[in-house]
């Protein structure tokens, strides 16, 4: 395998993790606004603050719905974190495929004005 080929498997790769950590994020923020809403719904509302919610952990579902939220939150940080990684990574990728592409560009002969009018020259008088 070339080394070409391999790097653009690997910004493939990158791209699919890319995708994958976006569907994190909204995994994530399907369970913080679960969480937040079973929260507001059970809490009754008018009593319910973000950061006094310790207060009103007597029923089993609160926590459940401090436990979405929590978790929605971790998952969608994590989400947000992993997809500029693989951003990154995948970008890093590419630069590296259009290095090579230019040094094989430079690699390759070209040819000079003269050349390429005798080359149709050529092509003329045999078509002729």
């Amino acid at each position: 395998m070339l080394m070409e080929d391999w790097l653009y498997k690997k910004a493939e790769e990158n791209a699919h993790n890319e995708i994958l950590a976006f569907l994190l994020i909204i995994l994530g923020v399907h369970l913080l606004t679960a969480g937040l809403m079973v929260t507001i719904i059970v809490s009754g509302g008018q009593e319910w603050w973000l950061f006094h919610i310790y207060w009103q952990l007597q029923t089993a579902t609160i926590s459940l719905g401090l436990i979405l939220t929590i978790m929605g939150f971790a998952i969608s940080s994590a989400g947000f974190i992993l997809v500029i990684h693989y951003d990154r990574k995948k970008s890093w990728y590419r630069k590296q495929i259009e290095k090579s592409s230019i040094a094989e560009k430079w690699k390759m002969k070209s040819k000079s004005v003269d050349e390429i009018l005798e080359e149709y020259v050529g092509r003329r008088k045999k078509q002729v």
